[in-house]
């Protein structure tokens, strides 16, 4: 993991400049019947050369307005493919915990690995292993995604699992000899899974640029 930098803004114009992002976010387990659920606490976006991690929690205290807007620019461009696995899920939580935020209630160009395979058994974990060769520890997924600062093992943990949909989607669409590996005939179609629910994407990276704000991590895998 390389080293660190505060930024909304300049982790929104990396991702711009970015073709393909890994999603994922964390949120701290509830094991009390009938409580209130957490919210979201952090959302990972992945390129292919650095992990940004989101402090959801603490951007939507400080900036909510720019955090609005950043997210917004992302998820809605029609530009940048977006994988997530099982990402629906996710959004869905996310509209939940900041639900006056308008960038969870839309989105354009957003792949769900997950469907693009017959037999998505053992999650993101074993499907890594499918493809890889090597799965995920998923051991911390019930940490305490609240404290602050979180841990390094927990930076690492959630970075990974953003960077590995990234080279699954790349293993998937330049190795077809993969598809016969997962019992599935010819190449694996992937374009057909693409989906979007958007009234007004985002196209253009001409847009006046967010100042830089903390509650933002970047790492390069």
């Amino acid at each position: 993991m390389g080293g660190r930098t505060n930024g909304l803004g300049e982790a929104t114009c990396h991702i711009e400049g970015s073709k393909v992002v890994g999603l994922d976010c964390e949120w701290k387990p509830n094991y009390v019947k009938d409580s209130k659920p957490n919210k979201v606490s952090i959302m990972q976006i992945a390129s292919d050369k650095k992990v940004f991690i989101f402090d959801l929690i603490k951007l939507y205290k400080d900036v909510p307005a720019v955090l609005d807007n950043c997210l917004t620019r992302i998820l809605q461009s029609s530009r940048i493919l977006k994988l997530g696995y099982s990402f629906h899920c996710d959004l869905k939580k996310l509209a939940q915990s900041y639900g006056d935020l308008k960038c969870f209630k839309c989105y354009n160009m957003l792949l769900d690995i997950q469907n693009m395979f017959k037999d998505p058994r053992g999650g993101l974990s074993g499907l890594a292993e499918k493809i890889l060769g090597a799965g995920l520890n998923k051991t911390r997924r019930n940490s305490d995604w609240e404290q602050r600062p979180l841990t390094q093992n927990q930076l690492e943990y959630a970075a990974l699992d953003a960077v590995v949909l990234i080279e699954i989607f790349y293993c998937v669409r330049d190795h077809s000899h993969i598809a016969n590996a997962l019992d599935n005939h010819g190449k694996i179609e992937w374009k057909s899974h693409i989906v979007s629910h958007v009234d007004n994407p985002i196209k253009s990276k001409n847009e006046s640029r967010p100042r830089n704000e903390p509650g933002v991590e970047d790492h390069e895998p």
